[in-house]
């Protein structure tokens, strides 16, 4: 048998999708400290692969922006919504149409609302999701691991932050391998 060595996602086919990261959400999640710092891994290594990043903002008027300790990379565009999934929002579905991306990482919050609706949605449509547990957050860790759970059930791919970042690249040869794995150091 011949067994081809190559990434397990391919960085010119994935998407980055931020979920609902604001200021006004973030102090109320379970293991915030790590949500934080894990959902900037992610997104400085969408800056570094050149993967585009959207970004949602769930009700904004009342739940603030994006929290500014999120570092937003160049390649994002930021999207308001009042449903849960970001797929009852016009705008975000047309721009997500237009990228025509397979293989959609997903993280943010909450984890059994908004993550889950968005997920639930990828997947009715046939795409390849990709869930980063640890740059997941709610309110309480079980409601988190319950969603986790129904998520795989879907068929959904959950993973790490480590595993997203190395998943697109195949050894340590690659020219940006120092500046990703100095990200998790």
């Amino acid at each position: 048998m011949k067994v081809e060595n190559k990434p397990i996602l391919n960085k010119e086919e994935s998407l980055f999708i931020c979920i609902d990261l604001q200021e006004r959400l973030i102090p109320a999640m379970h293991d915030k400290e790590t949500l934080v710092k894990n959902s900037n891994i992610l997104l400085k290594t969408a800056e570094i692969y050149n993967i585009p990043v959207l970004v949602t903002e769930q009700y904004p008027k009342g739940l603030g922006s994006t929290d500014s300790k999120i570092e937003l990379p160049k390649n994002h565009k930021i999207f308001s919504k009042d449903y849960f999934s970001a797929f009852g929002v016009e705008d975000f579905v047309n721009e997500f149409n237009s990228l025509n991306k397979k293989n959609i990482i997903i993280f943010g919050l909450e984890t059994h609302v908004c993550v889950y609706y968005t997920v639930f949605h990828l997947i009715q449509n046939g795409y390849s999701v990709y869930v980063v547990a640890d740059a997941c957050a709610s309110r309480t860790n079980e409601s988190k691991k319950i969603a986790l759970k129904q998520m795989r059930k879907l068929g959904v791919n959950i993973i790490t932050t480590e595993m997203a970042l190395f998943s697109h690249i195949e050894n340590s040869r690659v020219p940006n391998f120092k500046d990703l794995s100095n990200l998790v150091k």
